[in-house]
């Protein structure tokens, strides 16, 4: 992945390697595997390091580099293992579009859930005393307005954890840090329009969240503009209009709080790089697994690994669809996102609409 170190920061590096005697004294021994045999995992466990770097310095809505070194001190090749790195939610794990697209290299796996995300990096092949470099760009969430003390996400710190499993998905080193928010940072009151690098995320876009008062969001955008509208069913529906870095925003309001942020313009994107404008294509590159439903009167895509984000698909994907309700795979490449929203409800797929 592309390395995205704030400058002038420093960080702190944790590693967890199991060096034990033991492990010297068998070495002595000069015993070896022979043919092909397997190299005993317990011996490799007590050579692997595992060296997590996590910069000190963190403020809200903010992009930065969490780092791994995976060193092999066995004197036999490390193969067919992988590094997992843990990511606590609400940061947002985002995707080099550049390594996605890579040949060179295998797009690593991604898995989210209610408590974080998982990233998998195959490894590859260490040869004994090689080393292995992995970064993984992120982005903290936005600044909790107004505090909730209720809320999982307004603690200003989060949990990351690595480690390695080998290919019988057995332990072999892991690591553990936090990322810390400094206190002060939080996201400057007064004008969303000039507010510049937002993502759209599964809790809001830049410092609006979903939940956030109607009130609230006056305060913090003193530009956004009260408007209503006739939903789907003919029933009358009222929203804030609002710019977030220069880009025009809906927030749909229910019980004068936001119950879902719509996006119908390009300009902002997910964490993934996906935005309006996009490519169902695009989307199949970006994440392991879609989902298809009905959704503001078209076809809906989301994917468990990108929680709380829907795609909505032109009229190129939604006519036979509407009738027949095909999975994702059926649907053209060339079918393009015309609207995202951000929501709360279930991620996961119906067995019969799962795609990879």
């Amino acid at each position: 992945m592309r390395i995205f170190m704030r400058r002038g920061t420093a960080a702190r590096a944790v590693a967890i390697g199991a060096w034990l005697a033991l492990a010297a004294g068998c070495r002595d021994r000069g015993e070896q595997p022979k043919g092909d045999e397997q190299i005993d995992v317990g011996t490799i466990a007590r050579n692997v390091e595992l060296r997590l770097y996590v910069a000190t310095d963190w403020a809200w809505n903010e992009e930065d580099t969490l780092r791994v070194t995976v060193v092999n001190g066995t004197d036999q090749p490390l193969a067919g293992a992988k590094l997992n790195l843990f990511v606590g939610s609400p940061v947002d794990v985002r995707v080099d579009s550049a390594a996605a697209n890579a040949n060179s290299a295998p797009r690593p796996e991604m898995m989210s859930s209610g408590e974080g995300t998982r990233v998998i990096f195959s490894i590859g092949t260490l040869a004994p005393g090689q080393s292995g470099e992995f970064a993984q760009a992120i982005r903290t969430p936005p600044a909790p307005r107004p505090p909730l003390s209720e809320e999982r996400d307004t603690s200003t710190s989060f949990p990351v954890r690595a480690w390695v499993t080998a290919a019988d998905q057995r332990e072999l080193a892991a690591a553990q840090d936090t990322i810390r928010i400094r206190p002060g940072s939080d996201v400057v009151v007064g004008g969303c329009g000039g507010i510049k690098d937002v993502s759209v995320t599964r809790y809001g876009i830049g410092p609006v969240r979903l939940d956030m008062k109607a009130s609230d969001v006056r305060t913090l955008c003193p530009e956004a503009r009260d408007t209503t509208w006739r939903g789907q069913e003919g029933m009358p529906e009222k929203g804030l209009a609002v710019a977030l870095a220069k880009h025009p925003v809906l927030l749909v309001l229910s019980n004068d709080r936001i119950s879902r942020i719509v996006v119908d313009t390009a300009g902002l994107r997910t964490g993934a790089g996906v935005g309006v404008g996009a490519t169902l294509a695009d989307l199949r590159a970006r994440y392991a697994v879609l989902c298809t439903g009905q959704g503001d009167g078209g076809v809906a895509l989301w994917s468990p690994v990108a929680p709380g984000i829907s795609f909505g698909l032109d009229t190129a994907a939604t006519a036979e669809w509407s009738t027949r309700r095909l999975p994702p795979d059926s649907l053209p490449e060339q079918a393009k996102v015309t609207s995202m929203w951000v929501r709360k409800g279930d991620d996961t797929c119906p067995p019969a609409q799962q795609a990879r």
